[in-house]
């Protein structure tokens, strides 16, 4: 069996605990009952975030709490707090903070005080699913997400390409930098498995599922006359052959269903220490869920569910070519049936594969684009309408409310031509936890490095920067610079011997895809007043490293010794051969 890994970490040549590292990325999430549209309620504070759009699929902005009716089991609920929220700003974590306690005043006073913020940037993930792409949909994929590279990505903007496989290996990741980004997109190979079988008479995943778990008992008669025609054997022969097939179709289908969908769940998971909302674009050719034949369905619910709790919103791509698949297209089979006992077979394959992109999106507060010839529209329509969300807040009054039974539903009072999108599973979205601030032993924790180090986001303790270039030099070949930044405000000058003195440990490593890296490790001694001394506060250093052409991933780790805090940042870098 084919076992796949849909975040594969760094190996940063025995620095990173690969093992720890993996197992965040593939925790299960608990299973939990849930039935569609029902609104689970764990804190006093309930959260929904909804995206009002116009007949043109645009973001409606400047609304009020006054212009939103929310009801709640039929009744008219109150709101207890609500906000405008621009998604990718820098002000979005202190309004969704403000939004879990209920604090209007917190926001107030974060309007009189950001001014015009920076941008933060948006955060998008491209989940491409390679098991369920056809070579010439994976085309139609290449090209959707070079256009977006290309075209539409702006320079604060986060990005990720991924697949269900893991073939693209360590570049699965998020970054800014569109030479990853595009060699990431190179990587990308068709991973679809159809039926190896020579045979004119084609049974595709549909034909299967119909065939075995809904008893289609037309279709299979269709499916045993057809064989019967094209090896000229007799009826007990073909019948063992069709039932062969559809057995083995029904398993590998039912691997890579699986596999796709506990893929998304771990990546959903991962994504829990980015914050705000996120965009997830999934692209497939679709595949079949079924209850008869796995428990599918209940995957679909927790990963609509961890959307819920780590805010990201499901944008489903269809890349699939026409309504017509192998099985049905005459031009493939060599033994057609106009009968009307295959006369929904076309439907079926047309609808099927496509139901449970629609469910994600829809559960998620998304949206399905399913004409591949329309898919680089359906990115500027989604990018457009989630450039911003209403945070509406409210609270349960009853025992039926708390107990999480209660039917949710949101409208815009007197505009029946808004159309108000939103997650079947109310906002969860969980606030980072603050690290203590414990005093830390004398000895430096390497495990805490390497921790950071191989963390598959930055941390952002210590406010620390990373950047790189290079240098061809006489002596030592090409030379890789790594520029570092740390934040001397947010360092502890207190140490034991009272000397007023900042100790910093770093642990840095510049890695390709083939293995090759150099690495180094640093004990910084900050006194106060040299912080006190330096404009701007912050405290840079460099460090060199000799190394081949190839493009790398640089990351460094930072550890405060006084508090036992830690930070991380990366960058990429392609140094091009001599």
């Amino acid at each position: 069996m084919r076992r796949f890994s849909i975040l594969p970490l760094i190996l940063l040549a025995g620095l990173v605990c690969s093992q720890q590292a993996l197992a965040q990325v593939k925790r299960q999430t608990p299973q939990r009952e849930q039935t569609d549209d029902v609104v689970r309620v764990k804190t006093e504070l309930v959260q929904t975030d909804v995206t009002v759009v116009d007949k043109r699929g645009r973001f409606v902005d400047g609304l009020t709490a006054d212009d939103f009716e929310l009801r709640v089991d039929s009744k008219l609920q109150p709101l207890s707090f609500f906000e405008e929220v621009i998604a990718g700003s820098v002000n979005e974590e202190t309004q969704l903070t403000a939004a879990r306690k209920g604090d209007a005043a917190a926001v107030a006073r974060l309007q009189r005080t950001s001014g015009s913020a920076t941008d933060r940037g948006r955060v998008i993930f491209f989940f491409v699913d390679d098991v369920h792409l056809t070579p010439d949909s994976l085309t139609r994929a290449r090209t959707v997400l070079t256009h977006f590279v290309e075209n539409k990505m702006t320079p604060n903007d986060r990005v990720a390409v991924l697949s269900t496989s893991g073939q693209i290996g360590f570049l699965q990741q998020l970054t800014d930098n569109k030479a990853v980004l595009r060699e990431a997109i190179s990587r990308l190979n068709s991973w679809f498995n159809p039926e190896t079988t020579a045979s004119k008479v084609s049974i595709s995943e549909v034909d299967a599922n119909l065939v075995a778990n809904r008893g289609d008992r037309g279709l299979f008669s269709y499916l045993i006359e057809a064989t019967m025609r094209e090896f000229q054997s007799n009826a007990l022969n073909a019948y063992t052959i069709v039932t062969n097939r559809v057995r083995q179709i029904n398993a590998q289908s039912k691997i890579a269903e699986l596999d796709t969908l506990s893929r998304l769940e771990s990546l959903m998971h991962s994504t829990a220490p980015l914050t705000g909302r996120k965009l997830l674009f999934f692209i497939s050719d679709g595949f079949v869920v079924d209850a008869k034949r796995s428990n599918g369905s209940d995957v679909m619910r927790r990963v609509a569910s961890e959307a819920a709790r780590v805010g990201v919103v499901v944008y489903s791509l269809s890349t699939r070519p026409n309504a017509l698949a192998s099985g049905v297209d005459v031009t493939q089979n060599g033994y057609p049936d106009f009968s009307p006992r295959t006369a929904s077979r076309g439907l079926a394959e047309s609808k099927m594969p496509q139901e449970p992109l629609e469910t994600l999106a829809e559960e998620t507060g998304g949206r399905s684009y399913l004409n591949p010839s329309a898919l680089d529209d359906g990115i500027d329509e989604a990018l457009t309408e989630s450039s911003a969300y209403y945070l509406l807040a409210w609270r349960p009054d009853s025992e039926n409310q708390r107990a999480g039974k209660s039917r949710l539903k949101v409208v815009v009072k007197g505009r029946p031509d808004l159309r108000v999108r939103m997650r079947r599973h109310f906002f969860d979205f969980r606030e980072n936890q603050p690290r203590e601030n414990t005093k830390a032993t004398t000895n430096t924790s390497d495990d805490d490095l390497k921790r950071a180090l191989g963390s598959l986001y930055p941390r952002r303790d210590l406010s620390p920067s990373v950047s790189a270039s290079f240098a061809n030099t006489a002596d030592k070949g090409t030379v890789l610079n790594v520029a570092m930044q740390i934040d001397g405000e947010s360092l502890s000058f207190d140490d034991s011997s009272g000397k007023q003195q900042a100790i910093v440990d770093v642990m840095g490593v510049a890695v390709d895809d083939r293995g090759r890296f150099s690495s180094f490790k640093q004990k910084l001694d900050i006194p106060r007043e040299v912080v006190d001394a330096k404009d701007g506060r912050f405290i840079k250093w460099r460090q060199a490293l000799p190394l081949p052409p190839g493009l790398y991933q640089v990351r460094v780790a930072f550890r405060d010794r006084q508090t036992g805090r830690t930070g991380s940042a990366m960058t990429w870098i392609e140094i091009p051969p001599n």
